[in-house]
């Protein structure tokens, strides 16, 4: 009779942990499902410009600046700076982001 409730008590203990397991299985698979709608909904989101649009952006900004802060050198250089800095960050990104179709082979 001991042996029976033991052998209960065990596969009682065996079916909780195996329910455990999968109820952390579960948890995992849907923060990998949100994290991975969430980085979808962030590509849908990103304004992808061509190399020539982010020129183009890059020169009305540049133009509008140069009228508006004629009379302060010094921060006209830096917002400058700061603008060229982001058209080349696009063009990089707008790069990478096709990269991968033009070059399936090669590794990073």
């Amino acid at each position: 009779m001991n042996e029976i409730v033991i052998g209960i008590i065990v596969l009682l203990i065996m079916v909780m942990v195996i329910l455990s397991g999968r109820k952390k299985q579960i948890a995992d698979a849907k923060s990998e499902k949100e994290a991975g709608q969430a980085e979808e909904e962030s590509w849908k989101s990103e304004q992808v410009l061509s190399y020539g649009q982010v020129q183009d952006a890059r020169e009305e900004l540049v133009h509008a600046l140069e009228e508006n802060l004629a009379d302060q050198p010094e921060q006209l250089e830096r917002i400058k700076k700061i603008i060229n800095d982001w058209a080349e960050l696009k063009v990089r990104t707008f790069q990478e982001r096709r990269s991968w179709v033009r070059k399936p082979d090669q590794d990073e």
